[in-house]
């Protein structure tokens, strides 16, 4: 894995984590997908909720994705939320940065299936959500690819991109 260059810092971090995310190690994958999960969920719904009077061009970026966040269904696609149909992805992930960052930890609970820990049961909007592994996987990639693909949009400085997206070549190759 390259190096992160320092203006691509936070969507580059939040990239790598969700590509963490979908290749889970077998023997914790339950739980290190509710780590990575957790940490994409309080970085994005952090940065979009970036106060108004922080004007970087990042800042004015980071609260694009709160406003996609916003327009959006947690029902609707990419999320497929079924159980909270009226409920925005911006509320809905908001609800979860919450519990997981507001010590509401004591209340979120392992999913145990056929005996094997398949997922967590999470507070959200006063119900109790059961989040499994491709639950996390998909709710987690999906807001980070909203996120990296919204602060990447600001980088027009021509050199810094292209350069990017040298770096994001050569960590593909074998």
């Amino acid at each position: 894995m390259g190096q992160i260059q320092e203006h691509a810092a936070e969507y580059e971090t939040v990239r790598r984590l969700a590509e963490m995310l979908t290749s889970t190690k077998e023997d914790y994958k339950a739980t290190e997908s509710y780590a990575l999960f957790t940490t994409i969920v309080c970085w994005v719904v952090q940065r979009a909720r970036t106060p108004a009077n922080q004007n970087g061009p990042d800042d004015v970026q980071a609260r694009e994705v709160g406003i996609a966040l916003q327009a959006a269904r947690i029902i609707d696609a990419p999320w497929l939320v079924q159980e909270l149909p009226e409920m925005t992805a911006f509320d809905f992930f908001t609800s979860i940065r919450n519990s997981v960052a507001h010590g509401d930890g004591r209340q979120i609970r392992p999913l145990n299936e056929n005996g094997f820990l398949t997922g967590q049961i999470v507070p959200v909007a006063g119900r109790r959500l059961r989040l499994r592994r491709a639950d996390m996987n998909r709710l987690g990639c999906a807001l980070a690819t909203l996120f990296c693909e919204t602060m990447a949009a600001y980088e027009q400085e021509g050199d810094l991109q292209s350069a990017a997206e040298q770096f994001e070549a050569a960590e593909a190759m074998p």
